[in-house]
């Protein structure tokens, strides 16, 4: 499941609704639900006499102040677009749980370009409203330990005073990337048990 975060004025709604009405025509149909906070977007082909399930490529948008953070991946379809925040949260909890017949979107409407076609969309709207990818400047900076003085995550030693920055590195989530203090145990995105 790829995930990506987008800066500025950028709101989870807005971006929910900007991908229903590119997406929403043809031999698509998409579908938006949730809160301002949290929007789930779906993504299938029209529905085809005699077929009981779908998947569908699904978009969890999640707003958290100035930020957006953006996660596709493959489930099942649902009804109702009132009960996409409930399964969409089961689905960001445990992905696996609401995975579908993933063959059925690959023959329904080429999977393979749907979400390169969804990131573009994604791109379009994140540029029209001035939101920018990537982590607020201050989330790329490590303060060292001895001075303070902030330099580049990953950088050895600190550009001021030449103090070791190896205890003040960020753990990377080996699920879903995101960075965590150095004293973490567990990632606030996913959950997943970080080691040092």
């Amino acid at each position: 499941m790829e995930r990506r975060t987008y800066r500025g004025l950028i709101t989870a709604r807005g971006l929910a609704e900007a991908l229903v009405t590119r997406f929403n025509s043809g031999h698509l149909i998409a579908q938006a639900g949730g809160s301002d906070e949290h929007q789930i977007v779906q993504i299938a082909a029209r529905e085809i006499k005699g077929s009981h399930t779908r998947a569908a490529l699904t978009i969890n948008i999640v707003q958290d102040d100035n930020a957006v953070e953006v996660s596709i991946g493959e489930h099942q379809w649902l009804g109702p677009a009132a009960d996409l925040l409930q399964a969409g949260l089961r689905g960001w909890f445990r992905p696996f749980a609401l995975l579908g017949e993933v063959a059925a979107i690959a023959d329904d409407i080429n999977t393979l370009q749907l979400p390169a076609q969804v990131w573009e969309a994604i791109v379009h709207y994140a540029e029209s409203v001035d939101a920018k990818l990537g982590l607020a400047e201050e989330e790329r900076l490590v303060a060292c330990p001895f001075c303070g003085v902030g330099n580049p995550i990953g950088e050895g030693q600190c550009s001021a005073c030449a103090g070791s920055l190896a205890s003040a590195q960020p753990i990377t989530c080996p699920k879903c990337g995101k960075f965590s203090p150095p004293s973490a145990q567990f990632c606030s995105r996913c959950g997943t048990q970080l080691t040092t």
